[in-house]
């Protein structure tokens, strides 16, 4: 029965109150982090899912420097021309007329090698390898007007060899780098390579990590449908604390129902019709 004092239905504080729950804040996705360690240019912008860019192999300037020293020479040769012995051999114009026809001829002849030098380097500089995580890139410029891109699958390189031969080339660290594959056109050759030995060694790296991850991929495929359930089976929602009782609480906080007793203190008693022999039956412990 509960107590009739209306003072004592007023709900107690709890001893130990629950600090309420705070919202936790969605966390946007994390982004993927920029694996890119050059910022290379790859025609070919079809890419597999985190590939990364390694290195980009230009050419060593070694093979247009002889270009430079050429068109330098050439237009040594026709200001000398132009400047000192076309008015010494022609006597039919005065020396003046002599030198503007001469300054005229040199500032054409200056133009058309500095075109020329604009065309070479254009094509020079546009052979490149891109080297990533997967493949293998080569762009062949042989003109102003051709290029040419061909990948190669880290997958099925075979063997990578440098060459570098003479004093020069060792001197000034350049050299020829070739790929090779299975098969019978698959080659490349990459020639005035800068470091040869260096990327050579870049892409054998790239080449071993390719085959780890390959192998490893293998390893966890009959694993994957279990991992990918796993990873789509619903959330569940967070615990929620429960409210502290109110000052209309019904029954109070307060309250302790007494335990029950069991059996009875004074045993069970039967009446006498269902006791004909008068036998007491106490169960008092």
């Amino acid at each position: 029965m509960y107590p009739q004092d209306p003072n004592q239905f007023a709900a107690t504080p709890p001893t130990n109150p629950l600090p309420p729950v705070a919202p936790t804040p969605s966390s946007a996705p994390p982004t993927a982090p920029d694996n890119n360690r050059h910022p290379v240019h790859n025609p070919l912008s079809v890419m597999q899912p985190g590939e990364q860019m390694i290195a980009e192999i230009k050419r060593h300037p070694i093979g247009i420097f002889g270009v430079y020293i050429g068109v330098g020479i050439l237009l040594t040769v026709a200001a000398v021309l132009a400047f000192v012995i076309a008015p010494m051999a022609i006597t039919t114009m005065t020396r003046s007329q002599v030198n503007e026809l001469g300054a005229l001829i040199f500032v054409l002849f200056a133009a058309i090698c500095a075109g020329f030098v604009w065309i070479f380097s254009t094509v020079y500089w546009g052979n490149s390898w891109v080297l990533t995580s997967d493949s293998l890139t080569q762009i062949t410029q042989t003109s102003l007007f051709h290029k040419q891109s061909s990948q190669l699958s880290l997958g099925n390189l075979e063997d990578v060899t440098a060459d570098q031969n003479g004093i020069v080339a060792h001197m000034l660290n350049y050299g020829v780098l070739r790929v090779e594959t299975a098969g019978e056109r698959s080659k490349f050759m990459f020639l005035y390579c800068p470091n040869p030995n260096y990327y050579a060694q870049q892409i054998l790296t790239a080449r071993e990590h390719f085959e780890q991850g390959r192998r490893g991929a293998d390893l966890q495929r009959p694993y994957r449908d279990e991992s990918s359930y796993a990873a789509y089976q619903p959330m569940q929602p967070a615990p929620v604390a429960p409210a502290a009782p109110g000052p209309n609480a019904y029954p109070p906080a307060s309250y302790q129902p007494a335990p029950p007793s069991y059996p009875p203190a004074g045993g069970y008693q039967y009446p006498p019709a269902e006791n004909p022999g008068g036998v007491n039956i106490n169960t008092e412990g």
